[in-house]
């Protein structure tokens, strides 16, 4: 959207939270993109923006504070109660969830930990022990690791289930039974091999990967020579810990232009 288009936006969206107008307010954000909104607000008042959350639904606000700068999130979280907050986070990826509590106070990170649910509040307190500019900082652990010897038709159950809640689908880890990670394969590839297959016989065992401590500029240039749709990151026993999707690639070039010989 050009600069002007962003102030119309502004306009509409003060218009409406003056008016208190949600159904024609949940209509705009409907047919606007995330990141725009996220734009348009970046110039509210803190008044005007408190009334604007409270108007909105936990998931809204996480799409809007997903596409935004990290000077609107902070802002959007300290205007957010604790119980609120943690709800918003409910729907946002765990990478996300740690990059703003990295930026919080202790007393108020440890508040927000405490009210989610315990299997995220252990993934996002070890991401937040890694440094934000390495793999293990900027990882997500939302991906797909199935064991080599599911056959294909066990290995569709479980995609059907465990695919919604990924960042990539299309990209599937193959660990062995010590949780090793030993390869990946291609969703089309699962796709039209026969049933009783196991994933074993269809796994590329050339696997690519890099370890948590790695710099983040080094992740970029890998992904990008390599023409990488996701990167897992392993521990020294080659237990996978999270992936690096593209998504994460272009934020970081966004943030510390990499330049490809």
């Amino acid at each position: 959207m050009e600069l002007r288009e962003i102030n119309e936006l502004k306009k509409s969206l003060l218009n409406l939270v003056t008016d208190q107008n949600l159904v024609q307010l949940k209509e705009l954000l409907k047919n606007q993109y995330s990141i725009d909104i996220a734009s348009a607000l970046s110039d509210f008042e803190d008044a005007d923006l408190t009334v604007l959350l409270d108007l909105l639904d936990s998931d809204d606000i996480a799409s809007i504070i997903e596409e935004s700068d990290n000077e609107l999130q902070i802002r959007i979280v300290g205007l957010l109660d604790s119980s609120k907050t943690a709800q918003v986070f409910s729907h946002m990826s765990t990478d996300d969830i740690a990059d703003i509590l990295g930026t919080l106070s202790i007393n108020r990170r440890k508040e927000l930990l405490e009210l989610m649910r315990e299997h995220d509040a252990s993934e996002i307190q070890m991401l937040l022990g890694f440094e934000p500019n390495t793999a293990g900082g900027i990882m997500t652990t939302h991906y797909i690791a199935l064991r080599k010897n599911l056959t294909i038709k066990e290995a569709l159950q479980k995609i059907k289930v465990i695919g919604p809640k990924t960042e990539v689908i299309e990209t599937i880890f193959i660990i062995n039974l010590k949780n090793e990670l030993i390869g990946t394969t291609d969703l089309r590839d699962i796709l039209i091999a026969s049933d009783e297959s196991k994933l074993e016989d269809i796994t590329n065992k050339n696997v690519i990967f890099v370890y948590p401590d790695t710099d983040q500029e080094e992740v970029s240039l890998i992904v990008s020579k390599y023409d990488l749709k996701a990167l897992p990151v392993v521990n020294k026993k080659h237990s996978i810990l999270g992936i690096i999707t593209v998504d994460d690639v272009i934020d970081v070039i966004v943030e510390e232009p990499v330049f490809v010989n």
